[in-house]
């Protein structure tokens, strides 16, 4: 009994071990489960850090790419204001040699070949031509040939000073020689109004375009840059982050041991290093008169006046009686205010060697649910993404050597003319490049010295022109002013449809440009609400497209011109664009994204299955979906990349490292 009695004690005192055991499994199982709980959720706000990170970097990217779309077609206007410039000298300068049997002009004759056209190889403009202008009396024949020469009218002498009638005829043969002196000199002065007319509105265009490119570079050269919408990319780009972070990471900020940091690619970088001025000198030849008796074609470059003081009086004369040419007198000068935004520019390229990127670095201290004591982990996040895809223009040459101040090498556009040489003079002055002319697809080696160009567009034969349309082109272009390289005064020309339609886009320019279709929708607005923000001088005009007038349409953009275009050129004009979903050049989404001979691409390549044209917003490129795109896009990419020595990006120079790789010694 006493054992049976000793056996339930020792069995009941050992009731309860496995409850300890159990309770110390519990705890070891509970620390091994917090454990794995943290460690999740430290993974998961590390992996919530880096991905916020990205979004931040690609917001940031995105808004500069933005801004390098705007300075894009800004230089794309440029072009188009040039290739206008050289349509003008070139078509309508000798659109009125109809006599010369060896060289009647191609519209006349309706010759469409693509062979050179010898007398625009150098031409010399004249304009005072009939049937073309308007104001030019019946008879006027200067133009019809080269370097024509009129003799003087026969002088009759007083033989017989007795006879009244001898009197009479000599009296009016004075009268008709002074007549024909005094009609002589208007050739040469309104020949060479109209070149320096031409000719300066080029030079007040172009300045206009490049004091809006400069001030978005120099914005981008900010370490906080200003948006299109005149935000801080900063600010905007914080509250990205913010908003994509999990509980625990956004604490850190909240407690205030987190760090933000944004990192600009161009920032305190000279934008004239990474974005250089061609800087040209074109020069025009017109056809003046001699001295000598007679009227005698006597070509001169625009530098020259015209060698008669009776044309120079003219010049100086008000409207309507005269020119009214006094403020185009000093312009003729080729340095005049060289170092200046009126100096002649082909636009900007953009060195490739300092990219456009943008960095985000971010570091927190996220304090998970079973650790909520203490400093948490320190975690950090690195980003960065760049613009892609999208063209500012042509390098003026076809290789770019690391560290060389511009491109070198063989030509991109053989036509364009030379750029001024070191020390500001011009390598060689009587280069005939200096004459406005372009290359309309690439490899074209004639440009506007080919019948085709001449005559490209359908009714210009028949064309009626007036000086009146031309005089206001050479004013200064100021805010809200209707001047502009296309201004006019009241209904607008039959002319101005032929000089859209003859700078409208062609094949070498969507290969070089990024060509925004629906500038005014997308950029200019935007661009206009918030010029102060950006840096845009007051003084400074934003204008839409060219084509557009105070007096015409509300907006006017590349698709118009494209539509013009469509509607006066010639089936065997090959190089103009027809269709604006032929600029969708850039980047291509999908197979074959970077290969245009897979099919795939192919089907999508300058194609749009869903334009924006009955669409409430607009969307850049104008296209929708089902096609490629204009201008930049943006992608991440790593800092290895970044850090590279062995970028392919000079055409054919050397490989080589940015000048602006991320910077290592501040932690990037």
């Amino acid at each position: 009994m006493e054992r049976v009695s000793k056996f339930f004690t020792m069995r009941l005192s050992e009731r309860g071990q496995a409850a300890i055991f159990v309770a110390l499994l519990f705890n070891v199982l509970f620390v091994f489960f917090a454990m794995a709980i943290n460690v999740a959720l430290v993974v998961h706000d590390k992996i919530n850090l880096q991905n916020s990170a990205d979004m931040a970097a690609y917001y940031l990217a995105s808004k500069q790419a933005e801004l390098l779309n705007v300075i894009a077609h800004q230089n794309y206007q440029i072009r188009q204001s040039y290739k206008l410039l050289a349509w003008r000298y070139h078509t309508l300068g000798t659109l009125g040699l109809y006599q010369d049997a060896a060289n009647v002009h191609p519209v006349w004759t309706g010759d469409t070949s693509d062979t050179v056209y010898p007398p625009s190889v150098r031409p010399s403009l004249c304009v005072t031509y009939k049937p073309t202008w308007v104001e030019v009396p019946d008879g006027e024949n200067l133009c019809n040939r080269e370097n024509l020469r009129i003799p003087p009218l026969p002088e009759v002498q007083v033989i017989a000073g007795f006879l009244g009638i001898n009197l009479g005829i000599a009296a009016l043969s004075r009268q008709l020689r002074m007549q024909f002196d005094i009609q002589c000199q208007k050739h040469g002065a309104y020949n060479w109004w109209y070149a320096m007319s031409i000719l300066h509105a080029f030079r007040l265009d172009q300045r206009n375009r490049k004091q809006i490119i400069f001030a978005l570079a120099r914005n981008l050269g900010q370490q906080d840059f200003i948006d299109l919408d005149g935000n801080s990319v900063s600010e905007g780009a914080r509250k990205t982050f913010l908003k994509n972070l999990t509980f625990a990471n956004r604490q850190s900020f909240e407690r205030g041991t987190a760090n933000f940091e944004v990192y600009n690619s161009l920032e305190n970088i000279d934008y004239r290093q990474w974005l250089v001025e061609n800087k040209i000198t074109p020069t025009l030849i017109y056809t003046d008169v001699d001295s000598q008796p007679g009227c005698n074609a006597s070509p001169q470059p625009i530098a020259q006046l015209p060698e008669r003081p009776g044309a120079r009086d003219l010049l100086n004369q008000p409207f309507p009686a005269g020119l009214e040419a006094g403020n185009l007198l000093e312009w003729r000068q080729e340095r005049f205010l060289a170092d200046s935004d009126f100096q002649f520019s082909s636009g900007v390229e953009k060195n490739p060697w300092y990219m456009a990127y943008m960095g985000v670095k971010v570091e927190t201290n996220p304090r998970q649910i079973f650790f909520p004591f203490g400093s948490g982990v320190k975690m950090v996040a690195r980003a960065f993404a760049k613009p892609f895809g999208g063209r500012i223009g042509p390098w003026y040459s076809a290789n770019w050597n690391r560290g060389a101040p511009s491109s070198d090498g063989p030509l991109v556009d053989p036509l364009i003319a030379p750029r001024v040489a070191a020390g500001g003079l011009m390598n060689d002055p009587q280069d005939v490049r200096r004459l406005p002319n372009y290359s309309r697809y690439p490899g074209d080696q004639l440009g506007m010295q080919s019948k085709l160009a001449l005559n490209a567009l359908t009714g210009l034969g028949g064309i009626n022109i007036s000086f009146n349309s031309y005089k206001n082109i050479k004013e200064d272009i100021q805010p809200g002013s209707p001047n502009d390289i296309l201004a006019w005064e009241g209904a607008a020309p039959p002319i101005r449809n032929f000089e859209i339609a003859a700078l409208s886009p062609d094949l070498f320019d969507i290969t070089y440009y990024s060509v925004e279709p629906g500038y005014s929708r997308n950029y200019l607005n935007r661009l206009v609400a918030n010029r102060g923000r950006l840096g845009i001088p007051n003084g400074t005009a934003i204008r839409p497209d060219l084509g557009f007038n105070a007096q015409g349409s509300a907006t006017f953009n590349v698709q118009d011109q494209i539509t013009q275009g469509n509607s006066l050129r010639k089936d065997q004009a090959f190089y103009m664009v027809r269709n604006k979903a032929h600029l969708l050049t850039s980047w291509l989404p999908g197979v074959g994204a970077f290969n245009y001979e897979v099919q795939a691409a192919m089907q999508n390549f300058g194609r749009c299955f869903l334009p924006d044209d009955t669409l409430r917003y607009a969307n850049p490129g104008s296209c929708v979906a089902g096609g490629g795109r204009t201008g930049y896009s943006v992608k991440l990419i790593s800092r290895d990349a970044l850090n590279s020595t062995q970028h392919q990006i000079g055409g054919g120079a050397p490989a080589g490292a940015l000048l602006n790789p991320p910077a290592g010694n501040q932690g990037w």
